[in-house]
């Protein structure tokens, strides 16, 4: 798998063995949608699996991205990728569990803000979609200038709203959807 677009365009990213990443075509989509929210954005990968978005995000001209990863042998392949881009002055690594990492990034800083927020957990695990968008908004880790994109099953749809957030934009690419989020 290579990054499609910008700075670290066609540098291999290694995927973690049991790890479905986004499809370059669905890369694509995404980051076609949310152009506008990337240079010197703050960018959150939540279950970044191989860091490949949140990669992507840096290679078009986002500031920082720290990526969320709770599995240590994906954690070390997000390390490798991120090293192999050079990115390691722009990168971290939360390696927690997501309501856990969401809970120590509010911590950190009162003023911490993410403009994208790229949400793709394992598709089965359909709960952590509710949780996450929750806890973005309870620890006030977003805010109405920000974005929030998630990719799941199209057949498990999302909500319209969560609390503040409004779909603003739902893509189908084959059996994958793409919501987009904002605060209204």
């Amino acid at each position: 798998m290579k990054i499609t677009s910008g700075r670290f365009k066609y540098r291999n990213i290694e995927v973690p063995q049991g790890i479905r990443p986004t499809t370059e075509k669905v890369r694509e989509a995404i980051f076609s949608v949310i152009s506008a929210w990337i240079p010197d954005a703050e960018v959150l990968d939540l279950f970044a699996g191989s860091g490949a978005m949140g990669l992507e995000a840096l290679s078009r001209g986002a500031a920082r991205c720290t990526f969320v990863e709770s599995d240590r042998r994906n954690q070390k392949v997000i390390a490798a990728n991120i090293g192999n881009c050079g990115a390691g002055e722009i990168s971290r690594i939360v390696g927690r569990d997501y309501a856990a990492a969401l809970a120590e990034l509010a911590n950190g800083s009162k003023d911490r803000r993410f403009d994208v927020v790229i949400i793709d957990p394992p598709y089965e695990k359909t709960g952590y979609y509710d949780t996450a968008l929750r806890l973005l908004q309870e620890y006030e880790l977003i805010d109405d200038a920000s974005i929030v994109v998630c990719e799941h099953l199209y057949n498990n749809k999302l909500s319209d709203t969560y609390s503040n957030l409004q779909k603003i934009k739902e893509k189908k690419y084959g059996t994958i959807g793409v919501d987009t989020f904002t605060i209204l």
